[in-house]
């Protein structure tokens, strides 16, 4: 969550060593691929994230051994990346917001990876911003106020809405066969 009373300072200590961490909404991104990425061995993926989010050699962190980087990874992700509503929100490896859980499973609504399409246009139609030339500079909590901010009639928030449809008893046959249609056009690929 923005804190509009102090500026953002992304900053990584580590001992007496401090880092400048790039928060960038691209650079974060890039985070939540790699840590797919199954080419990639589990063990040398939060090096791998923490040489990305600082854009530091590799050499500056194998003096640590994996606990103590997977727990300064987990650090900057409480603390940068997940979202501090009065319920958190927790996010898979892919940076998507896990369901809530509450007695029964809720579907995922989105994807940051597979909706980028309908991001970029809802940005771009909503706030006149290209995201692809904000690469580098847009703030990852930025990014997500924008995102959670984006109004009715944009295509992002119109594809959450046709996802997260239920028939109710006063909708007509032709409607329910209509939003049914189109959920299924919208819906998300099924990862393995």
């Amino acid at each position: 969550m923005l804190d509009l009373s102090h500026k953002l300072k992304d900053e990584l200590i580590v001992g007496s060593e401090r880092y400048e961490l790039d928060l960038s909404f691209d650079n974060v991104l890039r985070v939540f691929d790699m840590l797919q990425d199954e080419e990639i061995s589990d063990e040398f993926k939060p090096y791998l994230a923490l040489v990305i989010f600082t854009k530091q050699e590799l050499d500056n962190f194998t003096k640590y051994n994996f606990e103590d980087i997977d727990t300064i990874l987990k650090e900057i992700f409480q603390e940068h990346i997940e979202n501090e509503k009065l319920n958190p929100i927790e996010y898979d490896l892919a940076g998507n917001p896990m369901p809530e859980r509450k007695g029964e499973e809720e579907e995922q609504l989105y994807s940051l990876k597979y909706d980028s399409d309908y991001i970029f246009a809802s940005f771009f139609q909503a706030y006149n911003i290209d995201l692809i030339e904000q690469q580098g500079k847009l703030h990852w909590k930025k990014f997500n106020a924008l995102l959670n901010g984006l109004p009715d009639g944009t295509k992002f928030v119109e594809v959450i809405k046709i996802r997260s449809w239920k028939p109710s008893k006063s909708d007509s046959s032709e409607y329910k066969d209509h939003m049914r249609k189109l959920q299924r056009l919208y819906e998300l690929p099924i990862d393995d």
